[in-house]
């Protein structure tokens, strides 16, 4: 990581399936500048921006150009080799698989 201000985007975290789905928003950030990481139990997800545009030719700078960073902790339910991601429109998808073990299951109630 380089030393830019960083910022977190919004994100929406959901159950779908026996997965779980992280969607972050990064506008700006395409996929050969997104750096996804798992060590131990930390999921680390920086989404750098590149400021080719010289600040001494903004007549207006509005926007701000910090790049993206997520931290999560991830359980042990979580199989970690299994984690895929998708990026489309500065919309990061990135989907967890259960572990078979803890996915839900029925149970079923028999007749006594």
């Amino acid at each position: 990581m380089n030393n830019k201000k960083m910022r977190t985007g919004k994100c929406d975290i959901f159950n779908n399936s026996n997965k779980i789905n992280l969607r972050l928003e990064m506008p700006g950030v395409s996929k050969e500048n997104l750096d996804i990481k798992i060590d131990g139990d930390i999921l680390t997800i920086h989404g750098g921006i590149d400021n080719i545009i010289n600040k001494d030719n903004y007549l207006l700078h509005e926007i701000n150009n910090a790049d993206y960073l997520h931290e999560y902790t991830i359980d042990e339910t979580i199989d970690k080799d299994s984690i895929k991601a998708e990026m489309s429109n500065g919309v990061l998808l990135l989907t967890l698989d259960l572990k078979k073990s803890e996915k839900p299951r029925k149970i079923e109630v028999k007749n006594s």
